[in-house]
């Protein structure tokens, strides 16, 4: 298992794995790895983190990675990373989810040793990993509350099925509709501007503005007077 670093900002435990290649999910790839891949491609919004985690595997590993993205006039910072880590970015007009998934599945199409990842990486195998993590994390903390931000809804999951009773998790969602199962200790709280726009806190550490940081705004503002634990994932 990979252990998270656990650091102490603001006042609240932050597992900080802004400081892997690709944030949280990075720790995935190597499991979903095989020696007759020789190329991931994957589908990603141009604000999405795992395309980040995918690109830097690759290159740490000498295979190509390529990811599906809307075309922008300006490349998203996220794309720029892909790009620097040495993927194929190919981008999308009008590039609407279901049109990158389109895109994506007919490049994979009669290609040996190309593995198309789906979106999030959602498996139970993947949530069972991450599971192992976010264990070693409440063990270590013993959390009153957990704050996440849902993109995807893998993470969370992954929370729900190792939480203790007296825990509570806010998942903040900062995209489209995620497809999670009902708990009674999740909350789940919209941010109230889309996933494009960015969230202006200003804090010490690194997290992403389209995505981790609209959920820490949202725990510095609401969070209990218990033992907060945020997982920063990018």
């Amino acid at each position: 298992m990979d252990t998270p670093i656990i650091k102490n900002h603001y006042g609240v435990h932050i597992v900080r794995d802004d400081l892997l290649d690709g944030g949280t999910k990075s720790v995935l790839m190597k499991h979903m790895d095989k020696p007759d891949i020789k190329e991931f491609v994957y589908a990603s919004p141009v604000y999405g983190g795992f395309q980040v985690a995918i690109s830097a595997y690759c290159k740490k590993v000498g295979k190509r990675a390529t990811i599906f993205c809307a075309k922008r006039n300006i490349k998203h910072p996220n794309t720029v990373k892909c790009l620097e880590y040495g993927a194929n970015i190919i981008e999308v007009e009008y590039g609407y989810m279901s049109v990158i998934e389109k895109k994506a599945r007919e490049y994979c199409l009669n290609k040996e040793g190309v593995h198309k990842i789906i979106f999030g990486a959602k498996t139970e195998e993947n949530k069972k990993i991450l599971g192992q993590r976010i264990k070693y994390a409440l063990d270590y903390v013993n959390p009153d509350e957990i704050w996440v931000a849902i993109g995807s809804g893998l993470l969370v999951s992954a929370m729900m099925d190792n939480i203790l009773p007296h825990m509570r998790v806010y998942g903040v969602q900062v995209g489209a509709d995620p497809v999670l199962e009902f708990h009674d200790n999740l909350t789940v709280i919209k941010y109230p501007k889309s996933f494009d726009k960015v969230s202006k806190l200003k804090i010490e550490f690194s997290s992403m503005p389209n995505y981790d940081l609209k959920a820490f705004e949202l725990c510095l503002k609401h969070k209990g007077t218990g033992k907060i634990l945020f997982w920063n994932v990018l």
